[in-house]
Parts: structure tokens; C-alpha cells; sequence
């Protein structure tokens, strides 16, 4: 499930710098110089001159003069604002440009330079205005109407937005990124073939156009023509060989066309073209998270690999599998030998990918879990009886298992005797002796702001080292931030439901899911249709969700990792709602780190979404209301604060799928475990040790390896399953429209082998019969969008 890569493509302004003829010749001079005493004429004249031959530092320095010598004309004004816009001072432009129009009110030009200004600071509703003020006094321009259907795309008006630019291609029928850009709207409505004849028609105007070629691929790719598209994106690199966005492109129908290492070499030619180019990477990670990597050069391999763990913007999640196929085999061999052999920890820390992975990645693996609980236990053991010196390397060796337990939430299994050890180094802290080394181990064992209360010394503890800076942070000043921002986050209705109050309180011990990195970028917006028709593809749907502003309600937002998703959704406003205050305020942390500001958090029951008194236009809410009394009164109260035209996106558990959970949840419940840390560690050991032979299944869940995680897979305190069956009569009573699953391109791939005659997959008794025969297809859960009838 992603989103295409082509973000922005074809969106280019028209922004002409409005020069203009010099009236009379001037003398030809040797050198630039300045005339003795020059007249406002002379001055003018020269500065149109340099203007309009391309010298604009000579322009800019009369553009200058003639403002210092207190001369007045507005071309000056509006001609310098574009200089200063090229320079990227947009402030200076702005107020240049104004005040060409304050003294010539009518000025079309300026009105329209303004608009452009204001459309590179974002100020749409301004932009807009100032464009259509353009129009007024000159509507005969074709670049000015371009320019407002950007404007109108972005303010998701895309109705107006094709008005727009057919008025410009019928003022300037030869304007091929206006045909370019109306293809877009078209693609954005579901119009394809429209959108496919729009682009041929700005080909055949320019055929050296690679973004148009690229366009094309789109299109074809939406229409299930991989051929085609792969054809389209090798002549866009054929006419620039150095345009990454291409090679990503390249590289993502190689992939759904199951060319494995065509897709990787695509991958890494887009990198090489331009290594900065951010959506390249979580486009990798997706990759190798799906991919048979056997197909693939190691070394290669290993060298992306190390780049996407140095990285903090992708799923390092993603990443576990490749890890596993590159350096499992050898970590279990350094870890096996340690216990003779301290030296060996060297070859982990001097390899920056095996440390970073052991500070991003969870180890979701049985035999590693078991050699570093061993370690710990060892290296704990040793730092309390002041058996051996621990040297530099194992501090940092430390420092990393410090951050790796903080992932899993310290889900390993611990002896009475590391008990022991663990009340003695937190005593010798408490005496005074306390050193990097001592608060490194209790950091394995224990998130280190709980700790404060016994070692005060814990939050001034100063050192040079950066890793274990990194480690304070880390578990000390972020849960800190996360307590303070509580306080102020908003509260709405009450939660009194018992359901969810069991919910909320084990959300608050355990905030769900924990993540540390993800993707962000705000350069990668697309229409909110586009994402749906991504994720829903073959099947491809025509909306228009209205002119104003998208409304996004993530009901059960949790941690905040569904709101970096829809952060990529143009023109949006998010209000997020959830039980757990804690989850919120990691969220909220997350939120401001990252610099998002469209986003609004709330505590609240969904049960009392209608109190936010509003509708939305998209509502997400996935691994939510199968944890509810009566997930039905949920999708209720949420369809109750639908827009009549908007969409829900939905996750919820297969009952096929987790067939091993329902034995789990049996014997816990037998046993009558309870969701504390003692009692889920006991239970994951009595798995790994194979006493319940009939759970095996479990030790291949990733869900498994963290606390909360396995809270949440085996112990929740309340689950619902579904039929498709059950899904479509539930759809049905609440009379919502099935459009798609969630599901990468394989499955689907295979999907069309057995009902080639659902084109849409839609066909919800046909996927009765495909997840019967392929059970593990909604492992995770059925993950769908839906509308209303």
C-alpha cells in the first residue's frame, strides 16, 4: 500500500518577470559605471535594460538606485519584487510588489506577480485573490488563469481548477503545462482517459517534456498498464537521464511487475541522481520489506541498508527482514562468544549499521532475544560485584541494549539473582557512586525517568559521551516532555462506558504503538483521491469532496503514527481523538518535534464524537473498534459525523487470521494471566521454550517481541474478530459502500489470477473464498475503505 511517487509533477508556475523595452538607446559604456547625476530616465532605462538581457545583478543595483534617488514607478517596485523572489526572499518580494500596486492600483502585472509570491509562502486565500484581481483587469492572460487553477487545486477546488485552466489553454492553446496540469485535475476526479488525452495533447505540443512522459506512466499505472508505463518512464529518462523521480518511478512498476533486482538497480540510480530526494527512501524500505532478497547484490544490499538505518525519516521496522538476511547469523555469532571473549562486542560497535540497528530496530528474533538477555544478565551481574572493568566498547555495547530494551519495553525475562544486582548498583547510585556504566545497565532494565525518584542525581548526571546524551534523552527528557504536555492536552465528554475504561487504562500503562522514527515530508502532498486510488487500486473512484479545506478525523489516533500518514494528504486539518491520555501526549511530542501544526489532539470516547460538532471528510480509524463493547455502535457514531460525499478508512481483526491469537487468549485466560509485565514475560518464555508447542505460530509475530505489542496481540482487555461475511453485513446495515483492501501489489497480483473477472476486487464473496484459501492474507487485519451508499 503507497502512495505513487509522483508528488508534485507537472505542478510548475508560470513566472514570467515582467520587463519591459527600453524607450530610447542609451550609450554604449566600457565598464558598468553609474552616470554622473543620472536622470530617472537614464536610470530607469539602463535597469529595463540589464533586466531584459538577462544581467540581473546590473539590473538590480539601478532597480536600487532608482529607489535610493527617491524616484517613483511601479514597474520598479514589481520588477525588483521578482528579483528578490528568484533570491528567495519572499518577505522583501511581498512588500516590493504591494507597494507597486499602492501606486497603481490597476497594475495587472503586479497583481499577478503577487499572486505567484504568495502562492511560494503558502498564503492561498491571499494568492487567490490577488490573482483573480489579475483577471479583472486583464482577463485576456492565460498564465494568470494558469496560475489560479494551482491555486484552486490546492485549496482541493478542482472543479474550479478545470475551469481555470481550460480557460488558459483556450486563451493559449500552445501552453503544454496547462494541458500537463489539467491532466492532473482529471486524474484527481478519476477521469483517466481524459487525463491520459490531456497529457498526450501536452507530448505532442512539447515531446522533450520528461515530466510529462512521466505523468503519462501514471496514468497508465492507475489503469493497470504496467508496459505501457514502464515504456513512458524509460523515455522521460531518455530525454534526462539525471531525473530521479523517473529512476523511483522506474523502480516501482519493476517492482509491482516482480522484477526484483530491475526494481533495486532503479532504486539505487535514483539515490545516485540525487541522494537527498526523501520519498526515495521509504519507497526502499517498502521494498525490502516485501522482496526476496536473495534476488539481490549483498554488498549493494548492505550499503542502502546502512544508509536507511543512519537515516530518521522511514520505518525502520520495515527494515527487519533485511537486517535479518545480512547480519543475524553473524550478531549470534559475536554474542555467543562473548561471554570468553569481551573483545568481540568491538565488532558490533565498530559497525555503525549493527549499532543502529540495535538502537532502531526491535529484534523480532528467538535466538537473539535469548543471547542478549543472556549478555545483559552477564554484563549486569559483572557491573555489581565490580568483577571486571567495562571498557569503552562495552559501554557503548551497553548504552545501545539500553535503547533496543527501551523499544521492546523491556519485554526480556530477568532473574531473581539480576534482581539482586539491580538493587545493588541502584543503591551504590544512591550513595553516590553512580557513573556512566551503572545508569547505561539500569537502562536495560528500566525506562530511567521511573528511577528518579530512588537516584535524584539521574536528571544533572553530565558527560561528554554523545550515545549515552542520546540514551538520556531518550528515556529520560522525552518522557518528561510527554508528563508536562498531558496537562494540556484538550478533554471532551466523559469516558464512563466499562469497555472503555479497561481500554483506556491499558493504554495509559502501555501506550500503543510505540514508535521512535517514521516518514515526514512536506513535500510529497497529494489529493486525498489520489491516496484512496492508491491504495484501493485496480478499483479507481471519482469524487469531489467540495472546496474547502479537507476535514480528517483519525478516531483513535493513539501514539500519533496515523497522523504522519495523513500529513500527506493536501490542503488537510486533522483533529486526532483517543482514550489514552498518555498515547496522546507521546503524540503530541512527536507532533511538535516534527513541526506539524494542522493537527489538533482530544481526549475523548468515540462513543461522544458527535460533541466535536463537525463533519469530516475522511475518517481513519484502524485496530479500533473491534476493541469496543459493540464495534457497531462505534462505525455508527462515526458515520455519524461523516460528510455526506466523504470516506472511512477501517482496520479490523480477521477471525481466520488469528486463529493462533484465539488459542493464546484461551490458554491466558485458563490460566487466568493477568496484563501485568510478570505475567506476559512468563507467558511469552513458556512459548519460546516450547511447552505450548500449539502457540509456536506466536514466535513469527513481530507484534510479539515488544511488551505493549504483546499486550495488545494476546492480552487485551477486550477483542472482536470478523467474517467477511460479518464485514459486509456490518458495511450493509450501516449502509456504507466497500471500495477496497489494503494490500501490497503480490496478493493482489494473485487475486487477479483467481477472479480475473473482478476487475475492481471488490467482489467481497470472492475474497471469502481467497482468504479460506490463502489464510495469513489479513494477518495483520482487513484494512478497507469505504463510503456511503
Amino acid at each position: 500500500m503507497e502512495e505513487s511517487s509522483d508528488q508534485g509533477q507537472g505542478k510548475k508556475k508560470i513566472t514570467e518577470v515582467k520587463t519591459f523595452s527600453v524607450p530610447f538607446a542609451l550609450e554604449e559604456k566600457k565598464e558598468n559605471s553609474i552616470p554622473h547625476a543620472p536622470s530617472k530616465e537614464k536610470i530607469i532605462n539602463q535597469a529595463f535594460k540589464f533586466h531584459s538581457q538577462g544581467n540581473i545583478s546590473e539590473a538590480e543595483k539601478y532597480y536600487r538606485i532608482f529607489l535610493d534617488q527617491g524616484f517613483s514607478d511601479p514597474r520598479v517596485n514589481s520588477n525588483l519584487g521578482q528579483i528578490f523572489r528568484a533570491k528567495g526572499n519572499l518577505k522583501k518580494a511581498e512588500l516590493l510588489t504591494r507597494q507597486a500596486i499602492k501606486l497603481v492600483p490597476n497594475f495587472a502585472d503586479a497583481h499577478y506577480n503577487l499572486g505567484g509570491i504568495l502562492i511560494d509562502l503558502c498564503k492561498l486565500k491571499e494568492a487567490e485573490l490577488s490573482t483573480r484581481q489579475a483577471i479583472q483587469i486583464n482577463p485576456d492572460f492565460a498564465n494568470s488563469h494558469y496560475n489560479l487553477g494551482i491555486i484552486l487545486k490546492d485549496l482541493g477546488k478542482l472543479k474550479d481548477a478545470e475551469l481555470s485552466y481550460r480557460k488558459a489553454i483556450a486563451l493559449n492553446p500552445n501552453l503544454p503545462i496547462a494541458h500537463l496540469n489539467l491532466a492532473n485535475i482529471f486524474r484527481d476526479l478519476g477521469k483517466l482517459k481524459d487525463a491520459e488525452l490531456s497529457i498526450r495533447k501536452a507530448i505532442e505540443l512539447n515531446p522533450n517534456l520528461p515530466i510529462a512522459h512521466l505523468n503519462l506512466a501514471n496514468i497508465f499505472r492507475d489503469l493497470g498498464k504496467l508496459k505501457d508505463a514502464e515504456l513512458s518512464i524509460r523515455k522521460a529518462i531518455e530525454l534526462n537521464p539525471n531525473l530521479p523521480i523517473a529512476h523511483l518511478n522506474l523502480g516501482n512498476i519493476f517492482r509491482d511487475l516482480g522484477k526484483t533486482e530491475e526494481a533495486f538497480d532503479s532504486y539505487l540510480k535514483a539515490i545516485d541522481t540525487n541522494p537527498t530526494l526523501s520519498n526515495i527512501y521509504p519507497s526502499i524500505t517498502r521494498f525490502l520489506k516485501y522482496s526476496d532478497l536473495s534476488k539481490l547484490n549483498k554488498s549493494k544490499l548492505k550499503n542502502i541498508l546502512n544508509i536507511l538505518l543512519e537515516k530518521n525519516d522511514v520505518h525502520h521496522k520495515e527494515l527487519v527482514n533485511a537486517w535479518n538476511f545480512l547480519y543475524r547469523n553473524e550478531i549470534v555469532n559475536i554474542l555467543e562468544k562473548y561471554d570468553s571473549d569481551f573483545s568481540e562486542i568491538e565488532l558490533i560497535i565498530n559497525d555503525t549499521s549493527k549499532i543502529n540497528a540495535l538502537k532502531k530496530i526491535i529484534f523480532c528474533d528467538l535466538k537473539l532475544e535469548e543471547l542478549l538477555t543472556k549478555t545483559r544478565r552477564n554484563i549486569c551481574n559483572r557491573i555489581a560485584k565490580n568483577i571486571d572493568f567495562i571498557n569503552c566498547s562495552e559501554l557503548q555495547f551497553i548504552i545501545a541494549l539500553g535503547e533496543q530494551c527501551f523499544l521492546n519495553e523491556y519485554v526480556y525475562s530477568f532473574t531473581s539473582e539480576e534482581k539482586i544486582s539491580l538493587n545493588t548498583i541502584i543503591y551504590q547510585c544512591m550513595n553516590g557512586e553512580i557513573n556512566e556504566t551503572k545508569i547505561s545497565i539500569l537502562s536495560c532494565y528500566s525506562p530511567l525517568y521511573k528511577l528518579l525518584d530512588k537516584i535524584p542525581a539521574l536528571q544533572a548526571f553530565n558527560s561528554s559521551n554523545q550515545s549515552f546524551k542520546e540514551l538520556i534523552e531518550l528515556q529520560i527528557n522525552e518522557p518528561l516532555k510527554e508528563i508536562e504536555l498531558s496537562r494540556n492536552i484538550k478533554k471532551l465528554g466523559s469516558i464512563n462506558d466499562d469497555c472503555s475504561q479497561k481500554v483506556k487504562s491499558q493504554y495509559e500503562v502501555n501506550p500503543y504503538p510505540r514508535w521512535r522514527y517514521a516518514n515526514h515530508s512536506e513535500n510529497q502532498k497529494i489529493s486525498i483521491m489520489q491516496g484512496i486510488n492508491n491504495e484501493i487500486n485496480p478499483n479507481h473512484i471519482s469524487q469531489n469532496l467540495g472546496n474547502e479545506q479537507l476535514k480528517v478525523l483519525i478516531a483513535g489516533c493513539g501514539t500519533g503514527n496515523q497522523i504522519l500518514q495523513a500529513q500527506r494528504y493536501r490542503n488537510a486539518k486533522i483533529v486526532g481523538i483517543d482514550l489514552s491520555l498518555s498515547s496522546l501526549a507521546y503524540a503530541q511530542r512527536k507532533i511538535n518535534e516534527l513541526g506539524i501544526d494542522n493537527v489538533e489532539l482530544i481526549h475523548m470516547d468515540i462513543l461522544e464524537v458527535n460533541l466535536l460538532e463537525k463533519k469530516f471528510d475522511i475518517i481513519l480509524c484502524s485496530g479500533v473498534l473491534h476493541h469496543m463493547d459493540d464495534p457497531s455502535i462505534g462505525l455508527r457514531a462515526l458515520v455519524g459525523v461523516l460528510n455526506n460525499n466523504g470516506f472511512i478508512k477501517l482496520g479490523l481483526y480477521s477471525e481466520l487470521a488469528r486463529q493462533d491469537i484465539v488459542k493464546a487468549k484461551n490458554y491466558i485466560a485458563s490460566k487466568q494471566l493477568q496484563p501485568n509485565e510478570d505475567d506476559i514475560r512468563n507467558f511469552r518464555q513458556k512459548v519460546f521454550s516450547s511447552e505450548l508447542s500449539n502457540l509456536n505460530s506466536l514466535k513469527n509475530r513481530g507484534d510479539f517481541y515488544s511488551l505493549s505489542e504483546c499486550r495488545d496481540l494476546c492480552f487485551h482487555a477486550q477483542e472482536h474478530r470478523f467474517t467477511i461475511k460479518r464485514l459486509q453485513e456490518t458495511l450493509q446495515s450501516n449502509e456504507l459502500k466497500f471500495l477496497g483492501f489494503l494490500l501490497p501489489k503480490q496478493i493482489k497480483s494473485v487475486y487477479e489470477q483467481s477472479f480475473p473477472e473482478d476487475k475492481k476486487q471488490t467482489n467481497l464473496q470472492n475474497w471469502v473464498k481467497f482468504e479460506e484459501k490463502h489464510p495469513n492474507t489479513f494477518k495483520e487485519m482487513y484494512q478497507f475503505w469505504v463510503s456511503e451508499i
